[in-house]
């Protein structure tokens, strides 16, 4: 099922699956990385469903969501991804995010801190804010593109990918250059806010823990952000790691080993 939510930032679109929420044992939240959709969750929404309630929502600025604010920090994502979730009558939650997704997940937990909403999360491999340049990469990133009669910007998309996922999921990188190109003059929206919000969104991470949400972190195989700087996870204590066994979009390649990692965070029984 597809619906809309309005917010003040306009409509968010989304994709869930699963029972009523009152009839859910549980409610997962997946938000996707940048600059996809949440179509990456298409593979494992029927999956999940058979368990819990799961609602995949398009970022504002992505996907069919209306656009976000200019400038518009994390924590104003985080606000319009909450007035969403309270449209659609959802209390407490598991947050599922995948890379620009994974700093969502933690923006809309320290959002709802204290509230009882979020006592668990999904988050994508944790890398140590001191070892990457933030200001340099919320610049140069994603910048601007533009569309030649040669059509060198398919090329430029399928390069720099391949450089960072490698060749073995062509499909995937196909769907990466083909939402690229279908957003694009707001694919690179969101990364400022990211980049520049990475020392808070690690400080956010430690403080959710120490208040004792149960983390679970999914790693690659391996991540790079260019084909020359490969990422360094770290093993931040009191989270648990789970290793799956690709790179890039976990739901699309290893549509099982991800499934069977969210249910086992989201449905754990807590001691």
């Amino acid at each position: 099922m597809r619906g809309y939510v309005d917010t003040e930032w306009g409509q968010l679109h989304y994709r869930n699956a699963g029972p009523e929420i009152g009839a859910a044992r549980a409610v997962v939240v997946l938000l996707h990385e940048s600059p996809r959709s949440s179509a990456v969750y298409e593979p494992v929404l029927d999956r999940l469903g058979e368990k819990v309630a799961v609602y995949a929502f398009d970022t504002p600025g992505f996907g069919a969501s209306d656009s976000a604010s200019e400038g518009a920090a994390l924590a104003d994502y985080a606000r319009i991804l909450v007035q969403a979730l309270d449209a659609l009558g959802v209390g407490p939650f598991v947050p599922v995010g995948m890379k620009t997704g994974s700093s969502l997940a933690t923006a809309v937990a320290t959002t709802l801190r204290g509230t009882g909403r979020v006592d668990r999360m999904v988050l994508y491999g944790l890398s140590d804010p001191a070892t990457r340049n933030s200001e340099y990469w919320a610049r140069n990133w994603a910048p601007a593109l533009e569309v030649t009669a040669d059509g060198a910007i398919f090329d430029e998309l399928w390069r720099k990918n391949t450089g960072i996922y490698g060749t073995g999921c062509p499909a995937q990188i196909a769907g990466c250059v083909a939402e690229t190109v279908l957003n694009l003059e707001r694919y690179n929206s969101i990364y400022p806010a990211v980049f520049r919000g990475h020392q808070q969104t690690w400080d956010d991470n430690l403080t959710l823990i120490r208040d004792g949400v149960a983390v679970t972190v999914l790693e690659p195989t391996e991540a790079r952000m260019t084909p020359d700087a490969p990422i360094e996870f770290v093993h931040v204590p009191g989270t648990r790691v789970v290793r799956m066994p690709v790179n890039g979009q976990f739901a699309v390649r290893a549509p099982r080993a991800f499934t069977a990692a969210v249910l086992d965070a989201v449905l754990a029984v807590r001691t």
